[in-house]
């Protein structure tokens, strides 16, 4: 009696001190279980909401968008699911607590609140953990911390149905520690869920002292250790559980977990997707016949119904298609029909060998490109619908007979034929056999402006606005999506103009010469079981850098102005993907796979081996094989093919070894086009390439043994001419691997994280197996040109280290879009590189205006000292408030054979607010974009641009498409500068100064 009276006399207190909070409970009589909410029986018909638009993937943020877009998406989904019949939604991301009582209020919806505990990585003292280890102390602390955070940040949020914890998280116990490592493997899972039940524990119990008011549960994946979870989980009030059995859960599903846990339990997720496998479309029918299934069971296994009464509820997995799950960052704007895993429960498209659970189609509603607001139209299925009808019955009072009658009189055909129609009309908008799929305009004005004819105005009382003399220019590009047949879709883009731009500051394009229409770029995708065929002209491609291809035989092929700069149609090319039994078979070939490249074939295989005990490491492997064609070139047309095409191979492997040693070999073969060729040594005598100066290796070792860090030390060895193609710069780094053959280089580094900062310091020194000798590649020696050439390989010493600061672990702050997706309030990097000693080179060679290619009269001399750093930072501070600056300072020379060190800085300055853009950049003593002015060591004293404009949607930092505005740019000559585009005429002085001013605008679908 004592305590009961202390029980009341807490929970009046936590009811004056949460007014706005309601006490919700789970019930039990004789009858079952019912989830109660101020005595008042409520039903669990929630909704899983996704919300993730297309073109977005798991890093987008709703809750950092503008308050108006928020609650227009809000308003979108909620009134259709009200309208549906919806009481409860979970999400996977925390809703801010004025949201969960703004959807509550306006909608009379609540939400669970989902604390993930490390399902997905943790965080802990700094360090970021992307497996959990729930048997570690530190961690154990992190996340009832993090659980009790929770609790107390909603605690007093009108709308909050109860806290679950977890998503499926028996599903991840992937971890491997010295405490279980040598148990067997079905031993150590049963260990590893023991430490994982009696944490959710601890946090359940942390919760209800915070907020006693509120049931707590776990979501479980299906019923997996529900004996542990009744021994470990005295705490818990509800189980929730993800189950993906087809059409039912069947009796035996229910019986175990009453006799078991004695627990009202509701599912967390259970669905279908809408595609099937086999017939390759959409199939709403087949949805709806799992739903219907899936919820007459759970009505029969409900309260009151004469059964086991234990279910509450469920939640419909999902409210929308998510594009972005198949690939995660790539195609977020295709609705891939790829099936990720297989289910035999789900019979109506499943079949041996195909995965036919497609993520992307688990949507009650479609998604549709078509926007209204800014937000993407809902396109409600057959099974929204379907839904609308069943939860007009109620869970709780209805009889076993009712449930029975009323799911035989549901008119299946009327939902197939409404979500049809609504699907069919979308379609025609979208599916034609021909449609626009892209058309973009640019119209601009530009006036060229010499400083010094102003000057003279000025200084002879004429007008100055007589200078503004415009001409005007127009571009639009016109794409149209063809779907011939089944599984096959393709697009073309076609660029008009009425004139090249007439700026003086850029060279124009080679494409804009003698034409105004240009078919711009093109492809094609077909898609099988098996396999997938993408057809490429113009049309950007990824490498094979992430499936085992460590020498960059391969090359990714995303520059697309780059190749406009040269008149490159690149990549031209068609790929094989391989699915099912072929997966990590990738083929592709064609004239130029990527800018440049000789024609060839490349395969790639690549594979993953998971660990299966401490003698067989998780390990990767890949493979790697090129077959070059083609003639070879003369040495003034392209020096790089003077001996014509060639073959490379690579092998690559890695091993996680027990306990803390990481190790990556990898093998090559290249340049056998060469073999045979005779070339002049450092010491002047001659040689001829081998079979041994065909070979290259690497080997990484490396080891996470000190807390925080990895530590590693790297081996490269190129023979040669064992030459491939540069790595790509990434991570805000300064250099990256040159590819070169001949050298010897070692690389000593650490790859630091602690909390949110991220430091990666590396250390490298290489030095030429053959030293430079006056060579260059359109000499000839001893009837030989030079197999190959001291430059990107030649000897040096140098240090580099990244430093990044990012809070926000959904982006990347260094993604190639990040000045648009970063999400941190604020989040910044720093960069340094310091060159200790950098020896002397061969000859360079470089393309005159002619088209042809000449070498300078000599090469580089040894350097020391030279050094940059650059810094680059990204603030949200409020609202629609959006800053990016970026700066640059360096000591730096020539890459061709000027012997002039240049001194240079810079900076730029990018600012977003509501629809309002403006950015400025400021350049002292520096090269221009083209890589060859730092290859003539052409620098200007002032370089400069301002740009203000205003958006018709959100603006895009990245693409500058849908807005009007205004630009300025231009420089000032000095004593090393040129007039490469003939901006003022006649000869350029010292001191003279150019600009431009464009007004301009775009629209684009």
């Amino acid at each position: 009696m004592k305590k009961g009276y202390i029980t009341a006399i807490v929970l009046g207190l936590f009811t004056v001190l949460s007014a706005q909070a309601q006490y919700v409970q789970t019930v039990k009589d004789s009858d079952g279980w019912r989830l109660v909410i101020d005595n008042k029986p409520v039903e669990i018909k929630g909704m899983v909401w996704a919300y993730t638009p297309i073109g977005q993937n798991y890093a987008y943020d709703l809750w950092s968008q503008p308050e108006e877009y928020i609650q227009r998406v809000i308003d979108t989904d909620m009134s259709m699911m009200k309208t549906m019949g919806v009481n409860v939604i979970r999400v996977f991301s925390m809703v801010p607590p004025k949201w969960v009582e703004y959807i509550y209020i306006k909608y009379g919806i609540y939400t669970v609140i989902n604390d993930l505990f490390g399902r997905y990585g943790v965080s802990v003292n700094g360090r970021w953990y992307p497996n959990t280890d729930y048997s570690d102390k530190h961690t154990r602390d992190t996340l009832i911390a993090q659980a009790k955070k929770t609790a107390q940040t909603y605690k007093t949020t009108r709308g909050v149905l109860m806290y679950l914890l977890g998503n499926e998280s028996n599903y991840g116990l992937v971890w491997s520690g010295s405490n279980i490592e040598n148990l067997p493997m079905g031993e150590q899972n049963a260990v590893k869920a023991g430490y994982l039940y009696s944490l959710f524990e601890e946090a359940m119990a942390a919760v209800k002292d915070i907020d006693p008011l509120r049931p707590v549960g776990i979501i479980n994946g299906d019923a997996q250790y529900i004996d542990l979870i009744k021994e470990l989980c005295p705490s818990l009030d509800v189980l929730g559980i993800n189950v993906y059995r087809g059409y039912k859960a069947f009796d035996s599903f229910y019986e175990n977990i009453a006799k078991t846990l004695d627990k009202p339990i509701m599912f967390t997720e259970a669905g279908a997707d809408a595609f099937n496998a086999v017939t390759k479309q959409e199939d709403q029918f087949s949805q709806m016949v799992y739903y219907k299934s899936q919820w007459k069971e759970i009505y029969e296994q409900a309260y009151g119904k004469g059964r086991y009464g234990n279910i509450i509820g469920s939640f419909v997995f999902e409210w929308i298609d998510e594009w972005w799950k198949h690939y995660q960052t790539k195609d977020l704007s295709v609705h891939n029909t790829t099936g990720t895993w297989a289910n035999a429960g789900y019979d109506r498209d499943f079949k041996p060998g195909i995965n036919n659970m497609d993520e992307e189609w688990f949507g009650v509603c479609a998604l549709s490109p078509i926007t209204q607001d800014g937000v993407n139209m809902r396109i409600p299925r057959a099974a929204y619908y379907l839904m609308q009808d069943i939860w007009k019955l109620s869970l709780y009072d209805s009889t076993d007979e009712e449930v029975q009658a009323y799911f035989a009189s549901l008119n299946d055909g009327l939902y197939l034929a409404k979500g049809l129609e609504t699907g069919l009309k979308q379609q025609d908008k979208e599916q034609e056999l021909l449609s626009l799929s892209a058309l973009d305009v640019t119209v601009g004005s530009l006036a060229q402006l010499n400083h010094d004819t102003i000057k003279t105005m000025v200084d002879n009382g004429t007008s100055v606005k007589q200078a503004f003399n415009f001409t005007t220019y127009a571009e639009s590009n016109i794409g149209f999506k063809l779907s011939p047949a089944e599984n096959l879709t393709g697009n073309v883009y076609i660029r008009t103009w009425t004139a090249a731009e007439p700026s003086k500051l850029y060279e124009p394009y080679p494409m804009y010469t003698g034409k105004n229409i240009d078919l711009y770029a093109a492809n094609f995708t077909y898609d099988t079981d098996n396999f997938t065929l993408n057809g490429y002209y113009h049309v950007g491609h990824a490498s094979f850098e992430n499936t085992g291809d460590i020498f960059n035989i391969n090359k990714e092929a995303f520059d697309i102005i780059g190749y406009d700069t040269y008149g490159s149609k690149a990549p031209i090319a068609v790929e094989f993907v391989g699915k099912n039994t072929l997966e990590g078979l990738q083929i592709i070939g064609g004239p130029e796979v990527y800018g440049s490249a000789k024609p060839q074939i490349l395969a790639n295989y690549y594979k993953t081996f998971p660990s299966m005990s401490v003698f067989m490491p998780e390990m990767e492997l890949g493979l790697v094989y090129a077959e070059e064609f083609g003639p070879a070139d003369s040495a003034t047309a392209y020096p790089f093919n003077t001996y014509g095409p060639g073959r490379k191979a690579s092998l690559y492997w890695s091993a996680k070894l027990y306990p803390f040693v990481t190790t990556k070999l990898g093998a090559l073969y290249a340049g056998d086009e060469k073999f045979g060729a005779t070339y002049r040594s450092a010491d002047g005598t001659a040689k001829t390439i081998g079979y041994l100066d065909l070979l290259g290796g690497s080997a990484e070792l490396g080891t996470d043994i000190f807390r925080y860090t990895y530590l590693y030390g790297r081996y490269i060895y190129r023979g040669l001419v064992a030459d491939t193609n540069p790595a790509m710069v990434r991570g805000s780094f300064f250099t990256g691997d040159s590819g070169s053959g001949n050298r010897q280089e070692i690389q000593v580094g650490a790859d630091i994280f602690y909390g949110d900062f991220a430091f990666r310091p590396v250390a490298r020194a290489r030095v030429p197996l053959e030293g430079p000798a006056d060579r260059a590649l359109t000499t000839k020696y001893n009837n030989f040109y030079p197999p190959f050439y001291v430059f990107a390989n030649r000897q040096s010493v140098e240090f580099e280290a990244v430093l990044t600061y990012d809070p926000e672990g959904a982006t990347w702050f260094h993604e190639w879009n990040s000045d648009d997706i970063e999400g941190a309030r604020f989040a910044a990097s720093l960069t340094g590189l310091y060159t200790l000693y950098a020896g002397p080179t061969d000859v360079q060679v470089f393309k005159m205006a002619n088209g042809q290619w000449a070498a300078f009269s000599g090469g580089l001399p040894e350097q020391r000292n030279l050094w940059a750093t650059g810094f680059r930072l990204v603030t949200n501070p409020v609202g629609d408030l959006r800053i990016i600056a970026a700066g640059e300072i360096g000591h730096q020379g020539s890459t061709g054979q000027d012997t002039r060190i240049v001194d240079y800085w810079g900076g730029s300055l990018k600012v977003r607010y509501g629809q309002f853009m403006a950015s400025g950049a400021y350049y002292r003593d520096k090269w221009l974009e083209p890589e060859w002015t730092r290859t003539f060591n052409l620098t200007y004293p002032a370089r400069w641009n301002v740009d203000l404009s205003y958006a018709f949607e959100t603006p895009s930092f990245v693409f500058r498409t849908n807005r009007a505005g205004v630009k300025w740019a231009g420089w000032t000559f000095g004593p090393y500068s040129s007039d490469p585009w003939n901006a003022i005429p006649g000869t350029v002085d010292d001191g003279k100064s150019y600009s431009e001013l464009t007004l301009y605008w775009n629209i684009s679908l």
